[in-house]
Protein backbone atom coordinates (compact mmCIF):
# COMPACT_ATOMS: atom_id res chain seq x y z
CA UNK A 1 0.00 0.00 0.00
CA UNK A 2 1.23 3.46 -0.90
CA UNK A 3 1.43 5.99 1.92
CA UNK A 4 -0.56 9.16 1.27
CA UNK A 5 -0.24 11.55 4.21
CA UNK A 6 1.82 14.74 4.29
CA UNK A 7 5.17 13.97 5.89
CA UNK A 8 5.17 10.26 4.93
CA UNK A 9 8.58 8.96 3.80
CA UNK A 10 9.45 6.14 1.36
CA UNK A 11 5.80 6.13 0.30
CA UNK A 12 6.18 3.15 -2.07
CA UNK A 13 7.87 1.03 0.65
CA UNK A 14 10.79 0.17 -1.62
CA UNK A 15 13.56 -1.69 0.14
CA UNK A 16 16.95 -0.09 -0.58
CA UNK A 17 15.50 2.59 -2.91
CA UNK A 18 18.99 3.96 -3.66
CA UNK A 19 19.67 0.85 -5.79
CA UNK A 20 16.90 1.71 -8.25
CA UNK A 21 16.93 3.96 -11.30
CA UNK A 22 13.89 5.94 -12.44
CA UNK A 23 13.08 7.16 -15.93
CA UNK A 24 10.19 9.32 -17.10
CA UNK A 25 8.53 7.37 -19.88
CA UNK A 26 5.30 9.27 -20.55
CA UNK A 27 3.31 12.32 -19.57
CA UNK A 28 -0.31 12.21 -20.70
CA UNK A 29 -1.28 15.89 -20.79
CA UNK A 30 -5.03 15.40 -21.35
CA UNK A 31 -5.27 13.14 -18.29
CA UNK A 32 -2.47 14.81 -16.32
CA UNK A 33 -0.75 11.50 -15.67
CA UNK A 34 2.99 11.00 -15.30
CA UNK A 35 4.46 7.53 -15.77
CA UNK A 36 7.92 6.68 -14.40
CA UNK A 37 9.61 3.34 -15.08
CA UNK A 38 11.71 1.89 -12.25
CA UNK A 39 14.71 -0.36 -12.92
CA UNK A 40 17.10 -2.07 -10.55
CA UNK A 41 20.81 -1.55 -11.20
CA UNK A 42 22.54 -0.11 -14.23
CA UNK A 43 21.47 -2.65 -16.86
CA UNK A 44 19.88 -0.44 -19.55
CA UNK A 45 18.56 -3.50 -21.43
CA UNK A 46 16.57 -4.97 -18.52
CA UNK A 47 12.82 -4.40 -18.49
CA UNK A 48 11.29 -2.12 -15.87
CA UNK A 49 10.43 -3.87 -12.61
CA UNK A 50 7.41 -1.66 -12.03
CA UNK A 51 6.06 1.82 -12.77
CA UNK A 52 5.12 4.82 -10.68
CA UNK A 53 1.95 6.59 -11.75
CA UNK A 54 1.30 10.14 -10.58
CA UNK A 55 -2.28 11.28 -11.29
CA UNK A 56 -3.77 14.76 -11.66
CA UNK A 57 -0.31 16.26 -12.06
CA UNK A 58 -0.13 20.04 -11.84
CA UNK A 59 3.65 20.39 -11.94
CA UNK A 60 6.78 18.30 -12.21
CA UNK A 61 10.46 19.16 -12.11
CA UNK A 62 12.80 16.27 -12.77
CA UNK A 63 15.45 15.02 -15.15
CA UNK A 64 14.39 12.32 -17.59
CA UNK A 65 16.34 9.73 -15.61
CA UNK A 66 17.86 9.62 -12.12
CA UNK A 67 19.23 7.24 -9.50
CA UNK A 68 17.04 6.62 -6.45
CA UNK A 69 13.40 5.64 -5.96
CA UNK A 70 12.62 6.99 -2.50
CA UNK A 71 9.70 9.41 -2.54
CA UNK A 72 8.24 11.32 0.36
CA UNK A 73 5.26 13.62 0.70
CA UNK A 74 6.38 17.09 1.72
CA UNK A 75 4.50 19.13 4.33
CA UNK A 76 1.50 20.97 2.93
CA UNK A 77 3.19 24.37 3.46
CA UNK A 78 6.01 23.27 1.12
CA UNK A 79 3.41 22.32 -1.50
CA UNK A 80 1.72 25.73 -1.23
CA UNK A 81 5.08 27.51 -1.43
CA UNK A 82 6.06 25.67 -4.61
CA UNK A 83 2.65 26.44 -6.10
CA UNK A 84 3.20 30.12 -5.29
CA UNK A 85 6.75 30.04 -6.68
CA UNK A 86 5.62 28.48 -9.95
CA UNK A 87 2.50 30.62 -10.39
CA UNK A 88 0.02 27.76 -10.01
CA UNK A 89 -1.75 29.86 -7.38
CA UNK A 90 -1.59 33.58 -6.70
CA UNK A 91 -0.28 35.53 -3.73
CA UNK A 92 -3.86 36.48 -2.77
CA UNK A 93 -4.21 33.05 -1.15
CA UNK A 94 -1.88 34.23 1.61
CA UNK A 95 -4.55 36.62 2.86
CA UNK A 96 -6.69 33.62 3.77
CA UNK A 97 -4.41 31.17 5.63
CA UNK A 98 -7.11 28.52 6.02
CA UNK A 99 -8.30 28.81 2.43
CA UNK A 100 -5.49 26.68 1.04
CA UNK A 101 -6.45 23.71 3.19
CA UNK A 102 -8.84 22.59 0.48
CA UNK A 103 -5.98 22.76 -2.05
CA UNK A 104 -3.69 20.54 0.00
CA UNK A 105 -6.56 18.12 0.71
CA UNK A 106 -6.40 17.27 -3.00
CA UNK A 107 -2.77 17.95 -3.94
CA UNK A 108 0.51 16.77 -2.53
CA UNK A 109 4.11 17.65 -3.21
CA UNK A 110 5.97 14.41 -3.86
CA UNK A 111 9.73 14.74 -3.44
CA UNK A 112 12.03 12.09 -4.83
CA UNK A 113 15.49 11.80 -3.35
CA UNK A 114 18.18 11.31 -5.99
CA UNK A 115 21.88 10.58 -5.94
CA UNK A 116 22.52 14.18 -7.06
CA UNK A 117 21.93 17.45 -5.22
CA UNK A 118 18.69 18.03 -7.10
CA UNK A 119 15.52 16.37 -5.86
CA UNK A 120 12.56 15.42 -8.04
CA UNK A 121 9.42 17.47 -7.31
CA UNK A 122 5.93 16.50 -8.45
CA UNK A 123 2.67 18.17 -7.45
CA UNK A 124 -0.13 15.65 -7.96
CA UNK A 125 -3.29 14.30 -6.40
CA UNK A 126 -2.06 10.75 -5.96
CA UNK A 127 0.77 8.32 -6.59
CA UNK A 128 0.57 4.58 -7.19
CA UNK A 129 2.87 1.70 -7.98
CA UNK A 130 1.67 -0.28 -10.99
CA UNK A 131 3.11 -3.37 -12.64
CA UNK A 132 1.71 -2.88 -16.13
CA UNK A 133 1.22 0.10 -18.39
CA UNK A 134 -2.04 0.82 -20.22
CA UNK A 135 -2.13 -0.75 -23.69
CA UNK A 136 -1.91 2.62 -25.42
CA UNK A 137 1.53 3.25 -23.80
CA UNK A 138 3.23 -0.03 -24.67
Amino acid sequence: MVKSEHGDANIFNISQPELYRCQVIHYHNRLSRLYIAVYKGDNRQAPALFYLLFSDVGYFDCPTTWQGASFMIAPSDDCIQLMLDTGLIGQAILRFPNAYASITDHLRLYVGETSSDRNVRIIANSANMVHELPDNLT
